[in-house]
């Protein structure tokens, strides 16, 4: 009967590591339930991980897009201010020039009218002395009284030397001369 307190501790030994066993297959089978939801998890998570590191490298080229979209623009802005800056001058350098050339152009109205004026004086002037310019009627007059003097002037040398001296001279009319000549022809 000893033995059987052994048995006995035996069996119940057997019990109890059939016990713990089950308790421990439990706790495997739990552990092995837990460890496969963390897999899960931790596969769900990587693929989560590379999605956002996926996306975090599209926004990293898309960054860099607009990094160089903004590095574009912003030479183009220096581009067009240095164009603005140049047109300024230029603008600057013409706005001048027409201040000049309207000063100009107003020194030269003022003159065209001083001009305008001494033409009018000019030509009132030339006028006056057309008026007083002997007529094609008075230079035929004329023509005719030079040709009756060509005539008259050996009966006038003539009598300068009958009479001795020199001749008085006295003021006559037209009429007169034209006598005076008709008669020493």
């Amino acid at each position: 009967m000893a033995q059987q307190p052994q048995d006995m501790s035996f069996a119940r030994a057997l019990n109890e590591a059939k016990g713990v066993i089950i308790q421990l297959s439990g706790r495997v089978k739990t552990d092995a339930d837990k460890i496969r939801s963390q897999q899960q998890t931790i596969v769900s998570q990587s693929a989560s991980i590379a999605q956002a590191e996926e996306r975090i490298r599209q926004q990293e080229e898309a960054l860099a897009a607009a990094v160089d979209e903004v590095a574009a623009l912003h030479k183009r802005v220096e581009e067009a201010d240095t164009a603005r800056e140049y047109s300024e001058a230029i603008l600057n350098r013409q706005g001048e020039k027409i201040q000049a050339l309207v000063a100009a152009n107003e020194d030269l109205e003022t003159m065209i009218s001083e001009m305008k004026l001494l033409v009018g004086e000019l030509t009132r002037e030339r006028d006056e002395l057309r008026s007083a310019l002997p007529t094609a009627d008075d230079a035929a007059a004329l023509a005719e009284m030079t040709q009756l003097l060509t005539k008259a002037a050996p009966a006038i040398e003539k009598t300068k030397k009958l009479s001795g001296g020199s001749p008085k001279l006295r003021l006559t009319s037209a009429n007169d001369a034209a006598a005076m000549v008709a008669e020493a022809a």
